[in-house]
């Protein structure tokens, strides 16, 4: 037998490949097409990764709506614009997280017909909603405090602003460490996005601290709105880098050599396989699909190269995250 990629045989491997192929919680692919001589592969059980998701997401809706309560009574007893604004901050960081919480369980969905690699994209679009409501939301509060300065109308904070600021800082540092370090472990884009969020409240308190303290000890009341812009200034920079961040993931911006090394290595632990080339990676939320070609001995019968389709598949899901689909073209090695 010749060179089994030949036109006469071909289908005949594609209709048996696709007849094995699976996405993810084991259901069987529908609509869309894969070129013949190809095998698709897809990891299984998402289930805990979005069960940890709207864990982190949670956290930051319940802890923050705390914050905003404390820290918005605090703010008007004690007079302090510094404090009124961080604690709409903070109350906006409820919508956000909520925006996260929305995106994971959207992302959570099965394979479908119109969606026949998920729903993970929903993860990056939340994080750029999340983005320009963020840059909005700054925008708004350096226009307050900026009007505050031309004014001249300000006020020197009470003592109650310094104490708020103070324990509200501890329980931010606290959200921001846990919610990232699930972002890390679930590989979530969207997740860390909402932890840099936490991370850029933590700086916007300590500015709001300076602020308070310089308007009552130092008797300088203009810093208070002083602070506030620079509370604005963290926000929309926040913005800015999570909007910019998801729109690489949508745009399909390639995750970089290192992991089309590890694919290329994981596709060589086949001892059949000769040759590794067109590698194409695409993200889809928080994982990503591989396109590949692998060149094998020519002479080799179609059933052969059915299976090191199946193994360098297999072994790429197993050793190289954040892949989750694998699709190879098996090729007669050109020497």
């Amino acid at each position: 037998m010749g060179p089994w990629l030949s036109l006469d045989i071909a289908p005949a491997f594609y209709s048996t490949v696709r007849d094995n192929v699976t996405v993810a919680r084991g259901q069987p692919v529908v609509g869309g097409s894969n070129p013949p001589g190809s095998v698709v592969a897809m990891r299984d059980d998402k289930k805990e990764r979005y069960k940890i998701g709207e864990k982190g997401a949670k956290i930051g809706i319940f802890g923050n709506m705390l914050l905003a309560i404390f820290m918005f009574i605090a703010g008007i007893l004690s007079r302090s614009t510094a404090l009124i604004t961080n604690s709409v901050h903070t109350a906006s960081d409820i919508a956000t997280s909520a925006i996260v919480l929305v995106g994971f369980s959207i992302g959570k969905r099965p394979p479908d017909f119109d969606h026949p690699y998920g729903h993970g994209d929903a993860e990056p679009i939340a994080g750029l909603i999340l983005a320009i409501t963020l840059s909005i939301i700054g925008f708004e509060f350096m226009r307050h405090s900026a009007m505050e300065i031309i004014t001249g109308v300000s006020t020197t904070p009470g003592i109650l602003a310094l104490i708020a600021i103070v324990i509200c800082i501890p329980f931010k540092i606290w959200m921001t460490f846990w919610v990232k370090n699930l972002a890390k472990r679930i590989n979530s884009s969207t997740l860390l996005a909402d932890a840099q969020h936490h991370k850029s409240d933590v700086y916007a308190m300590l500015a709001v601290l300076v602020g308070v303290a310089g308007a009552r000890y130092l008797g300088i009341p203009m810093l208070d709105p002083i602070a506030g812009i620079v509370v604005a200034a963290f926000i929309m920079k926040i913005g800015f880098d999570v909007g910019w961040a998801n729109i690489n993931t949508l745009m399909g911006r390639s995750p970089g050599e290192d992991i089309t090394q590890k694919i290329k290595e994981a596709a060589h632990h086949v001892k059949e396989v000769k040759r590794v080339h067109d590698i194409k990676i695409h993200y889809f939320g928080p994982y990503a699909g591989v396109n590949l070609h692998v060149e094998v001995d020519g002479s080799m019968r179609v059933k052969e190269a059915n299976r090191i389709a199946h193994a360098v598949e297999k072994m790429i899901l197993k050793k190289v995250e954040p892949i989750e689909t694998a699709l190879v073209h098996v090729d007669p090695f050109r020497s």
